[in-house]
């Protein structure tokens, strides 16, 4: 069995992989339809949540704000929406770390097309984004088949710890 890859991060929770089942304080969660506008209002969601829980400035939110887009946009590209027509955000303080969690209603079928009304550009840079930005990410399986793709990233210095 090869060995781990090394990582630059100390002491990142192992709960963040923990099948779905997120440990932390749940800070906010929301559910928004899975269309194209969501992005914007899910992005903005978590910024100001964030922003308001920590004490931390809209300037300070950058990557938060981009990451979050960038998992959203893929659940809303590549994703089925959940039973209801919708996909959630939540936002996890975990130790020294935010986690931000996009849930869907999973994989969509080979061959099932987005409507053209809602496509949106495909840049294919999320994952790239993601590996640059991100403390750490994943994807696991939640309930009823749904899809929980999660992000987290250092609470940095100035952010007052609750």
């Amino acid at each position: 069995m090869p060995a781990p890859a090394p990582s630059l991060e100390v002491g990142i929770p192992s709960a963040w992989n923990n099948n779905g089942k997120s440990s932390g304080r749940l800070i906010g969660e929301i559910d928004l339809a899975a269309t194209p506008p969501a992005v914007r209002l899910g992005r903005s969601y978590v910024r100001e949540l964030v922003g308001q829980h920590f004490g931390a400035d809209r300037s300070e939110l950058g990557d938060l704000e981009l990451l979050t887009s960038e998992a959203m946009t893929n659940s809303v590209l590549h994703a089925r929406p959940r039973r209801d027509g919708t996909i959630t955000v939540s936002v996890l303080h975990v130790d020294r770390y935010v986690r931000v969690e996009v849930t869907d209603g999973g994989a969509a079928s080979p061959g099932q097309p987005r409507p053209v009304d809602e496509a949106l550009p495909a840049g294919g840079r999320g994952m790239t984004l993601m590996k640059a930005l991100a403390t750490d990410y994943g994807t696991c399986r939640g309930r009823n088949g749904t899809s929980v793709f999660w992000f987290g990233i250092g609470v940095r210095d100035g952010w007052r710890l609750p």
